[in-house]
């Protein structure tokens, strides 16, 4: 059965990006097993500050994309220095 191209959620920026039938071949030919669960565009950004140390992350409330020092979290959505300082500081007018 010839390969088509499928649609994959990234799972850092949430857009649709495509998987060309060409780039599952180069996979199956590299003997990865998996889907990229990264857009091109997430997965460059992410190399390029894990060069330097950081993780990539794309915020969850604003949008922006942004780096961590420590892995984002698997189980919440990531959130920017601009975002978490806000909630941070409404949580303690909260408390």
């Amino acid at each position: 059965e010839p390969l088509q191209d499928i649609k994959i959620f990234c799972k850092t920026c949430q857009q649709e990006f495509v998987w060309t039938a060409r780039e599952q071949l180069y996979y199956k030919k590299k003997g990865f097993a998996k889907k990229p669960q990264k857009c091109n565009r997430c997965r460059e950004k992410a190399n390029k500050l894990r060069e330097n140390g950081m993780f990539y992350i794309h915020c969850g409330v604003c949008d922006k994309d942004g780096g961590m020092l420590a892995p984002p979290p698997k189980d919440r959505v990531a959130l920017c220095a601009d975002c978490y300082s806000k909630l941070v500081s409404e949580s303690k007018k909260d408390a």
